[in-house]
């Protein structure tokens, strides 16, 4: 038999047989995925084995619980190279019994459960001591559970390379179930009256609530916006460029969120320490590490039928426009320092708004809006948020002098949510937010006064602005950097805006070419003014 005959899942995982995760060239994964869910090899794109919807309630000796996920499911089996949740017969993936039984154990540390739920749910789930009355299946997708190949999904770590300066971009791939609908089964190893029956599905979905399977502080495994009432919520309206899959397909990626917040708090942080370990085990305790899961907890709403796909410029790229609430919260049972993170995590997320954007090409505005005789390709994004619960006590920026002020608070804060008396910086990372790296420049204006200087032929070409370098192994390539500089159009009303230039110093010297001083002077020509932060 000839290798190629040999199909991609039972190849040895490895460079030159298997190779799904890393790389350029995805033939491997796009063979894989296709013998996966077609295996004759054709053409059609939908699984060629599909459940059915079956009876939902109580069927015989098994009782099934329908629910559709708003976005998407994630669960690992712990197998291959790829991350990818458990296949069961004739290839369909699932979710074990025993993790849904493990979510609806945890039911048990809600303080929101009735005592009289609470000895319920031990009853079903058993103890050390005794075992369960219920017996709980695996939960499985009906339909098109590949949903037009979108199941291949996508990791995109950048902290290292935008924040540290360090690192290069990749593209990791793996499994989800993309707004899957799935069956949850159950059994009891007594007999249930039908309110039983009710009164445990309706105790299912309570727990379901709080997501299932891996990856839910970055918005996966939600169903409906969660159980507890989160004490922050903003609604948002963006438009940009919009994040693609490997494939090439465009998606809004509600992992987003929790990546510009992480990012983010390393800049804050490496602003006020030069201490590593500080910061990571900051980093590990909110937004979790492969040996715990994070504090921070977040849910995504979009309104219905916000998100636009379509494209824009010569080069056809990819744009979304979508309007939603984002619930923001941080878990208080073990967490001492409950109060503590939440205020913080707040003001990082006020930070991440005004300062800048969210997701891909987020230190750029957007081009449609305030340089629309551009028409090359799309950059740049453009976010207007509501703080909507008057207890957040958001103070809304109006002037440079708002601007200053909250900074200046920022950085206090930070210290004292870190027991700093002394300010510092990791000085080798290209983004700590400190005044010896980082100047920021603003003006109330009525358009934009600075979006053509990443235009202009002296400039566009550094690699601190336009983010492209030489490539010192290869002179007739160039490789892309990440910009020294972010640029937002802030929203102060009455068709005004604060516009916000935010310069690094950078960790390389070579990305400003010794152009810096020129391009600053350039913004403080056009009556732009440096605050002093």
């Amino acid at each position: 038999m000839t290798l190629d005959k040999v199909p991609m899942m039972y190849r040895a995982q490895v460079q030159g047989r298997c190779s799904l995760q890393y790389g350029n060239d995805q033939t491997h994964l796009d063979r894989w995925t296709k013998e996966w869910i077609n295996p004759d090899r054709n053409n059609n794109n939908t699984p060629k084995y599909q459940h059915q919807e079956p009876k939902l309630g109580l069927d015989g000796s098994i009782y099934r619980v329908k629910i559709k996920f708003a976005w998407r499911v994630f669960s690992n089996c712990g197998q291959d190279s790829i991350l990818r949740p458990v296949i069961g017969k004739n290839g369909i993936p699932l979710i074990p019994g025993s993790s849904i039984k493990g979510i609806f154990s945890r039911l048990r540390n809600n303080p929101e459960i009735t005592a009289e739920d609470k000895q319920k749910i031990e009853s079903y789930c058993g103890s050390p001591d005794t075992n369960g009355r219920l017996r709980f299946h695996h939960a499985y997708p009906i339909g098109d559970w590949a949903n037009g190949h979108k199941i291949v999904d996508i990791c995109h770590p950048q902290q290292p390379k935008q924040v540290e300066g360090k690192g290069g971009p990749q593209a990791i791939a793996l499994i989800s179930l993309f707004e899957p609908t799935l069956v949850f089964e159950l059994s009891s190893i007594t007999t249930l009256t039908e309110a039983e029956w009710e009164n445990i599905e309706a105790l299912l979905r309570t727990a379901l609530k709080q997501g299932i399977g891996g990856k839910t502080s970055s918005g996966y495994g939600f169903y409906t916006e969660p159980q507890n009432n989160y004490p922050i919520k903003v609604n948002l309206h963006g438009k940009g460029v919009s994040s693609v899959l490997r494939s090439g397909e465009p998606e809004f990626r509600q992992n987003l969120f929790k990546a510009v917040l992480q990012g983010h708090v390393r800049r804050l942080l490496g602003g006020v320490t030069f201490d590593k370990q500080q910061i990571q085990a900051k980093i590990n305790h909110l937004f979790g590490h492969t040996g715990n899961t994070g504090v921070l907890q977040y849910y995504w709403q979009p309104q219905p039928e916000s998100y636009v796909t379509s494209s824009f410029g010569n080069e056809k790229t990819p744009i979304y426009e979508i309007k939603g609430d984002l619930y923001v919260d941080i878990k208080k049972v073990n967490n001492p320092n409950y109060e503590q993170d939440l205020k913080f995590i707040q003001k990082v997320l006020e930070f991440a708004l005004i300062m800048g954007g969210l997701g891909k090409s987020w230190r750029r505005v957007w081009h449609q809006e305030f340089m629309n005789f551009y028409k090359k390709r799309a950059i740049g994004c453009h976010w207007v948020y509501d703080f909507s619960l008057p207890k957040n006590n958001v103070k809304k920026i109006n002037n440079p002098e708002d601007l200053k002020q909250f900074l200046t608070n920022l950085a206090n804060q930070t210290q004292t949510y870190l027991g700093i008396d002394k300010r510092s910086l990791i000085n080798t990372w290209r983004e700590s937010w400190h005044p010896k790296n980082v100047k920021v420049y603003t003006k109330v204006v009525s358009k934009s006064e600075l979006i053509e200087l990443f235009h202009e032929t002296d400039f566009k070409s550094i690699p601190a602005v336009g983010g492209k370098q030489p490539d010192k192994y290869n002179k007739t390539k160039t490789k892309f950097v990440v910009s020294c500089v972010w640029h937002r159009m802030l929203p102060i009303g009455n068709d005004q805006y604060l516009e916000i230039m935010t310069i690094f110093e950078g960790n390389d010297l070579n990305l400003w070419d010794k152009k810096k001083e020129s391009f600053e002077s350039e913004i403080t020509r056009k009556g732009f003014q440096l605050l002093r932060i």
